[in-house]
């Protein structure tokens, strides 16, 4: 019996995201240095034009290293991009521990996003920093919890 040809899985979702206008990390919603200047909350970045950088092939490696999870995960729906969901997520470190922070982009998170991230936050085993209205809560592993509150 002749064995059958192996073939390599194709995925459905494996697609190439691309940031295609969306400038919410640009916007003041994170801390960051650009070549000297700063942006952070309520100050946006330096370098960000009418819907794009004006120094895109000379921005910083943090700049270009920078994936929010919608860009980094084919999981995340297309829904959840950024500029549409006024919404960035984004994995962080404290410690050794990983988790996703998710950022409100000055408007009040709607309760379908914050659903779809809370659920599947649970169901993937995810340590989340979340925010609400301005403020901060979290879920997550008991050590993440605790490093995150020290």
């Amino acid at each position: 019996m002749e064995e059958p040809e192996i073939q390599e899985p194709t995925f459905v979702n494996a697609r190439k995201r691309s940031c295609d206008g969306c400038t919410a990390c640009c916007e003041g919603w994170l801390t960051a240095e650009v070549h000297g200047k700063y942006m952070y909350s309520g100050r946006m970045c330096h370098f960000k034009g009418k819907g794009q950088c004006t120094i895109y092939d000379q921005r910083p490696g943090l700049c270009s290293a920078f994936r929010c999870e919608w860009l980094a995960n084919n999981d995340i729906p297309e829904w959840l991009k950024p500029d549409l969901s006024h919404t960035i997520m984004y994995r962080r470190m404290i410690g050794e521990i990983e988790y996703i922070n998710v950022m409100e982009t000055g408007v009040k998170i709607d309760s379908t996003i914050l659903n779809w991230i809370v659920l599947h936050a649970l169901q993937n085993g995810l340590n989340i920093r979340y925010m609400v209205n301005g403020g901060w809560n979290f879920i997550g592993s008991t050590e993440f919890l605790a490093a995150i509150t020290e």
